[in-house]
């Protein structure tokens, strides 16, 4: 057998066998606002929970509002979500756009339910 084929084949076994005795890496968990924080785009904006989208519309506590074509869904992780991932009724904070369409919705974690709806009452106050 020729020797460079030999040293190859050998270096690819040793690789396979390195590696199949490394343990696998612990997996990464996405980083959350740590408590009392809450993600800046959250700081305005009516709060509601939202039941899971319908043929282009949703419930927003007791409003039925139509989704906008560039609706964006964002989760706790800030990801955007498909719609249909919704399941169940969420807590979140929501933009309408100049239509009268919800064009951005932000799934909030029960923290920042609590403290968004701290600041939403502070600016509250603030304007009276």
């Amino acid at each position: 057998m020729n020797p460079i084929v030999s040293a190859i084949i050998s270096s690819i076994i040793d690789s396979i066998l390195e590696s199949a005795m490394t343990p696998a890496p612990a997996p990464v968990v996405p980083p959350s606002a740590p408590p009392g924080v809450v993600r800046p785009a959250l700081q305005n904006g009516p709060l509601a929970v939202m039941s899971p989208p319908s043929n282009g519309y949703a419930q927003f506590g007791d409003k039925t509002l139509q989704l906008a074509a560039s609706l964006q869904i964002r989760d706790t992780q800030n990801r955007i979500v498909m719609s249909g991932s919704l399941q169940q009724p969420v807590p979140v904070l929501y933009k309408i756009d100049a239509y009268g369409s919800v064009q951005r919705v932000w799934v909030l974690t029960p923290e920042e339910a609590e403290v968004a709806d701290e600041l939403i009452k502070q600016k509250a106050a603030q304007k009276q």
